[in-house]
């Protein structure tokens, strides 16, 4: 990890990303050496050179192999990643491929598929993607303001990239077609949350009940502006395409300042396009959870510049907001039983919940925020 990246951009990692640098090349690999040996031979390929852990891997557990076709990634899905999911992110990439857009490359197996199954376990491998990520990074504000552009270009050319286009499989999120309903609707929303607000009365760990107790006591809030939501929305027109679910700087490799690939697409889904935009802006947040807004208008602009929002279209935007930060409140909170932690993802869910009123309460700044994006670059 050097503090000097690419011409152009001086970054110096933040503690917390050197930590997690060096833990993860301390620990042993998170996928067993047999398994590894076994699904690389399914793709003809054998380690030649060091294994080690992708450093910041969240979800899943990803290695970094050398073989006799040079470095590769080979991923380790979540338990409950359900193979019809998987297909569905893996058709994406194949049409993005397509494209020669810039996203993670599968590898083909011999047999052809770029799926793995073994001991009831789901794998996969990608070639790997050099650069550099500036994701917790300190960097100055134009480097910063530079790498926003290019963040705002890449979403809007994966937008414009993916409209009409429909994977194979199924996700759990999002919508089932560019005509139909949410994959969970209202209803899933209201039984589920009654389940967590049960389930999360006795938790034995104590910090992980301050949260669930805040969640609890605001769960009938968050079903209420659910309901309200979609009942203001029903007729809102508004552009549905794939979405990456969870863009901003962390899944991003810079091969230079104005130049990216885009990594991770398993949060990929049918959304409202708005979605994408109101994930990655929420993530621009300083310590004290302040919004960058200089962030937040470079990437807005550099986006309406290659994919435009209409002005019809952006006069739904905090509601687009407020919706998909409630709704992401109920699936951290879902993940945290499903997953069995961590407290994090109660701490998110119950973030998300306070996220929701920014912009509804703020009209000046949702104002601003589309004067910016009308500004020349």
């Amino acid at each position: 990890m050097s503090v000097f990246s690419y011409p152009g951009i001086i970054s110096v990692p933040r503690p917390s990303k050197l930590r997690a640098y060096i833990t993860s090349h301390l620990r042993s690999p998170d996928i067993s050496s047999d398994a590894v040996r076994e699904v690389l031979s399914e793709y003809g390929l054998n380690s030649t050179g060091v294994i080690q852990n992708m450093p910041n891997a969240r979800r899943n557990r990803n290695l970094i192999v050398g073989t006799q076709e040079g470095p590769k990634v080979l991923k380790l899905y979540r338990a409950d990643w359900r193979a019809e999911t998987i297909a569905y992110e893996h058709s994406i990439l194949a049409y993005l491929a397509g494209m020669d857009f810039r996203a993670p490359r599968l590898c083909a197996t011999s047999a052809g598929s770029t799926r793995v199954s073994i001991s009831g376990r789901n794998y996969c491998v990608f070639e790997y993607e050099s650069g550099s990520n500036y994701s917790s990074m300190f960097l100055f504000r134009p480097h910063r303001k530079r790498l926003m552009r290019t963040a705002g270009r890449t979403l809007a050319r994966l937008h414009r990239q993916l409209q009409g286009f429909l994977p194979v499989g199924r996700h759990h999120l999002g919508f089932s077609s560019y005509a139909g309903d949410r994959t969970r609707d209202l209803t899933w929303h209201v039984k589920r949350v009654s389940e967590f607000k049960q389930r999360s009365r006795q938790l034995g760990d104590p910090s992980a009940q301050i949260h669930a107790d805040w969640l609890v006591s605001h769960a009938w809030q968050i079903l209420d502006d659910l309901t309200d939501l979609k009942h203001a929305m029903k007729d809102a027109d508004l552009p549905r395409t794939i979405i990456h679910g969870d863009f901003g700087l962390h899944n991003l490799i810079f091969q230079d300042a104005d130049t990216a690939t885009l990594m991770d697409f398993e949060l990929a889904r049918l959304e409202w396009r708005l979605g994408d935009l109101v994930s990655c802006l929420s993530k621009l947040r300083n310590r004290r959870g302040e919004y960058d807004l200089q962030s937040i208008h470079e990437l807005l602009a550099a986006y309406q510049d290659e994919c435009p929002v209409s002005d019809e279209e952006w006069r739904w935007f905090p509601l687009v907001w407020r919706h998909y930060k409630l709704v992401k409140a109920v699936q951290y909170w879902s993940s945290y039983f499903e997953t069995n932690g961590p407290v994090r993802k109660l701490a998110l869910a119950r973030d998300a919940v306070n996220q929701a009123v920014w912009l509804v309460n703020d009209p000046l700044t949702v104002a601003g925020l589309r004067s910016g994006m009308k500004r020349e670059l």
